[in-house]
């Protein structure tokens, strides 16, 4: 018997979906996108919450991450992790436990939205951020591999790492964060003119997984094409469906886009789907967005009541938000 939203099973044991109340090109993206909660929570905080800038009550999450299939069970323990990761911090007001991003969190945060909201792909001047770590560094922190690829970072051979277009400070700031700032060498680098381009075009695949990479920006158009197909054709979504899309889109977004080194045309060749990626995500964005914010507005809560508006920042993703 075939598998339906009712009975189909979340990927980490967590319970059945609720989309039962959702449009139905929303409840398929639920039945598609499979989530593990640590990394949802990340994309709900990133996206949502701290736009909002503020701690926000636990029993409240609880509640806007039933649609997905989480738990409390599960979100408590994802909460735990994400805390001890250092991605969260909490604090106790009476018997409720509030969390907003702890400072690794926002600076990784922060770094984050650099590429996923970005309006369009900037000229590449030929440079490179090379990261040259010790061996002592890469055998104290795994961590820190997993960061930096996290990031965009490409690594073709062990304890080296390039990035095309990435803040320098964002970086000092991660190796502050992992304790190897003393351990890692950062350099700005160029090519020879005279270099082939062939070379370049093969080390690119060296360093990182390109084929991975277009597999899912392909994906990501299969998924989302028909959602923007489907609110061209009726105007919008209602509010809880918005917030349901709007965070799986960014999630599915961030998941594909963060491990992008945005390479040159000319290295990724004329049939690359990254910015077709791009800018349906944000045509998207912009036609959600709004009906998204006034679900998690309705259903948030700090310690003074409802959440507030969002800050003027957050209008200036992908180029300009209505």
């Amino acid at each position: 018997m075939a598998t339906t939203m009712q009975d189909r099973r979340t990927p980490d044991g967590s319970g059945d979906r609720d989309g039962t109340s959702l449009v139905p090109v929303v409840r398929h993206l639920l039945d598609q996108v499979p989530v593990r909660a640590p990394s949802l929570i990340v994309t709900v905080w990133g996206d949502t919450i701290s736009a909002h800038d503020c701690a926000v009550w636990l029993g409240s999450l609880i509640r806007l991450l039933a649609d997905f299939g989480l738990n409390e069970r599960v979100v408590r323990t994802a909460v735990f992790r994400l805390q001890k990761d250092n991605w969260l911090r909490g604090r106790q007001a009476g018997r409720r436990s509030y969390y907003d991003l702890a400072p690794s969190g926002r600076r990784r945060s922060d770094a984050a939205h650099r590429t996923i909201y970005r309006s369009a792909q900037g000229a590449w001047d030929g440079g490179w951020l090379t990261l040259m770590a010790t061996s002592d560094a890469m055998r104290r922190s795994d961590q820190l591999r997993r960061d930096l690829a996290w990031m965009g970072f490409g690594s073709p051979a062990p304890g080296i790492f390039l990035h095309p277009d990435m803040s320098e400070q964002a970086v000092r700031a991660l190796l502050h964060d992992q304790g190897v700032e003393d351990q890692v060498v950062v350099l700005r680098a160029r090519a020879e003119e005279s270099s082939e381009p062939a070379a370049l075009r093969h080390l690119a695949r060296e360093a990182w997984d390109l084929a991975s990479l277009e597999a899912g920006y392909s994906d990501f158009l299969r998924l989302f094409t028909p959602v923007m197909e489907h609110v061209r054709a009726n105007g919008s979504l209602p509010d809880r469906d918005a917030f349901v899309a709007r965070t799986l889109l960014i999630h599915e977004f961030r998941r594909v886009t963060l491990r992008d080194p945005l390479l040159p045309q000319a290295v990724l060749g004329q049939d690359w789907p990254g910015e077709t990626a791009r800018q349906l995500s944000a045509s998207l964005y912009r036609a959600i967005h709004a009906p998204a914010t006034a679900h998690a507005m309705r259903n948030l809560e700090t310690a003074d009541g409802g959440l507030p508006p969002p800050r003027s920042g957050y209008y200036d993703r992908y180029g300009g938000l209505d």
